[in-house]
């Protein structure tokens, strides 16, 4: 009997604390759990089961007794959220970062744009400083691209360091990419400075450029001046067996341009390298033939021989003075027609002494004296004149485009007669003018003061369905020698919808500087005024010549020198000047000189940090 009582006291007594128990925790839970706990499924089965159990009396030991009771569940689930179940968002939560193929898309957009600043402001400024994302090689290699386009080599080496220190691998495109930063940078010495420490780092690290990274380094360098490095790559490539393409050759030729003094004879041999090589020219190619025409001279005459008696397999053209010394000729004596090909009657003469360099077997002819070649329409008779050199072209099955009549425009001879024929040929090609052509045709009849055939020009403008530019009234300008001229175009420049510039008004100022009219200059200047232009620094730095020549001619005339032209001492030109002196003190006054901007500013982001794309 006494057994069995203490065995039902003890029964009591965990019938009690299992009670307790409950009514404990469901004191408690409240205080304990979070909002986020309450809505688990685990921890709402174990209240609803500690909370019947409180009501019913119910032993806890005892299983599969749970009621569809939910009244105290309700209760809790409408109780107020405390301080403590505030949850607590991490900073990335807030502001995820987006997958690298999505910040690949963000930056290539911005490109298209042109956005160049706000494309590189991605990576420096969100990837890199607000959302701790790390870039990829491609980001880096888009925004290196973008940046040697456009000549930003100081940021394409800056965003290179960068890729370096991130430990983030390079590619053949990185080095690509920052080659051809150096080719179109406006900088040359800074940028020839860079391309050799990349070559000799490239050679360091033992990478082995591929056809595209030696493209890039002929064009750095070639571009850069430095020509004896463009062409020993040609010669490192061919020793490693790679196949030169027209590329190649175009990349040199673009090197030849770079030196003005001699790069029309370096252009002489690359073509002639070229024809050994079998590579056949592109239209590319010879456009950028006739752009060193154009521009480059043949150098020193000793080497210039040499160069053409290996053209033309001659060694005896080293020692004579020239074919056409022997001859007694001068190239003064060879009429217009034939340096420009233009007179029919006189085709089996031409064909008989026309000279040609492009041929696969050169002619030199006897109508050219070396050393007497020094314009560029001089030179073009060693390509055969005009004719010959759109001869050669149609033998390497390469038709002309409007570039290449433009560029044979700027190196005929300045004479109605050829222009005329070089306009016969544009017809008889197919090709159609544009207003880049009309207005160099323009430039170049003012130029020589036949302003009248510059004005028929407009005629053609018409007959092609042309539109005329602001360019066309720039060259217009030209012709603009007075006052009234100058405000018959700047009223023909308003009926069209344009408004004059800086570089318009400094034409005209520089014919009235020439003619000294002074109540020309005047009017010029009133204009900049007028039209609230800012004046370039050409046009303050013209202005500051013609005052200064005027002062010097002024002195020369008070010592009594000769050479000074007698309308100096007129009243006219003395009260003129005197006036001018009066305007042009308060004119500087008034004005605001346009500052030139640094050529990057332009891609240096001036937004506010706290932006976003």
């Amino acid at each position: 009997m006494i057994v069995i009582n203490r065995f039902l006291r003890q029964l009591i007594n965990i019938k009690s604390a299992s009670s307790n128990y409950n009514q404990l925790c469901y004191k408690n839970v409240r205080c304990v759990s979070t909002v986020k706990d309450l809505q688990s499924k685990d921890f709402r089965k174990r209240t609803e089961t500690f909370s019947i159990n409180a009501e019913q009396n119910i032993d806890a030991d005892t299983f599969g007794t749970l009621t569809e009771n939910t009244e105290i569940n309700y209760k809790l689930d409408r109780l107020p959220p405390e301080d403590d179940d505030k949850i607590e968002y991490d900073k990335d939560e807030q502001h995820k970062r987006l997958h690298i193929s999505e910040y690949h898309k963000i930056i290539q957009e911005l490109i298209k744009q042109h956005k160049i600043a706000d494309a590189i402001d991605i990576l420096e400024t969100r990837m890199l400083k607000n959302e701790k994302a790390k870039p990829d090689y491609y980001v880096y290699n888009l925004l290196i691209g973008t940046c040697g386009k456009v000549g930003y080599v100081q940021k394409a080496f800056h965003l290179f360091n960068q890729m370096k220190k991130s430990g983030i691998k390079t590619t053949p495109a990185t080095y690509t990419c920052l080659f051809n930063a150096c080719a179109n940078s406006p900088y040359k010495d800074d940028a020839l400075k860079r391309a050799k420490k990349l070559h000799n780092l490239m050679s360091l690290k033992s990478i082995e450029p591929n056809i595209y990274i030696y493209h890039a380094m002929i064009k750095a360098f070639g571009r850069t001046g430095d020509l004896l490095t463009a062409f020993s790559l040609v010669d490192e490539m061919l020793t490693k067996k790679y196949k030169l393409k027209d590329e190649t050759f175009n990349f040199l030729l673009q090197a030849c341009i770079t030196d003005k003094e001699a790069g029309f004879r370096h252009a002489l041999l690359v073509w002639r390298k070229m024809i050994l090589k079998r590579v056949r020219p592109s239209l590319y190619t010879y456009n950028l033939l006739l752009k060193c025409t154009r521009e480059c001279s043949l150098g020193d005459e000793f080497e210039t021989r040499k160069v053409i008696g290996q053209i033309i397999d001659d060694p005896h053209l080293l020692k004579t003075e020239s074919k056409l010394e022997e001859s007694n000729t001068s190239e003064k004596d060879i009429p217009n027609t034939l340096l420009c090909n233009d007179n029919e009657n006189n085709l089996a003469l031409i064909d008989e002494n026309r000279p040609n360099l492009l041929d696969v077997k050169p002619y030199f002819g006897n109508i050219v004296g070396i050393s007497e070649i020094k314009s560029p329409e001089e030179r073009l008779i060693l390509l055969g004149g005009c004719s010959g050199f759109l001869k050669n072209m149609k033998i390497n099955k390469i038709k002309p485009d409007i570039k290449t009549f433009t560029q044979l425009l700027e190196v005929i001879p300045s004479t109605v007669s050829a222009e005329k024929v070089l306009l016969k040929e544009i017809s008889k090609n197919k090709v159609n003018v544009d207003i880049d052509f009309c207005n160099i045709l323009i430039k170049k009849r003012s130029l020589r003061f036949d302003y009248e055939e510059a004005k028929n020009v407009l005629s053609l403008i018409n007959s092609e369905n042309l539109s005329v530019d602001i360019v066309t009234f720039g060259v217009l300008a030209l012709g603009c020698k007075n006052k009234n001229e100058a405000k018959s175009l700047i009223k023909i420049i308003a009926d069209h919808g344009f408004r004059v510039n800086s570089e318009i008004l400094g034409t005209m100022l520089a014919q009235a500087c020439y003619h000294f009219n002074f109540g020309y200059v005047v009017y010029v200047m009133n204009m900049v005024k007028h039209e609230e232009i800012k004046p370039n620094k050409i046009f303050m730095d013209r202005l500051n010549r013609f005052d200064n020549t005027i002062k010097d001619l002024m002195k020369k005339r008070q010592k009594g020198e000769k050479d000074t032209p007698d309308f100096i001492q007129s009243y006219y030109f003395k009260e003129g000047y005197r006036k001018f002196q009066n305007f042009y003190k308060k004119w500087l006054l008034e004005v605001t000189v346009d500052e030139e901007l640094h050529p990057w500013d332009q891609f240096k982001n001036c937004r506010k940090k706290n932006d976003s794309v």
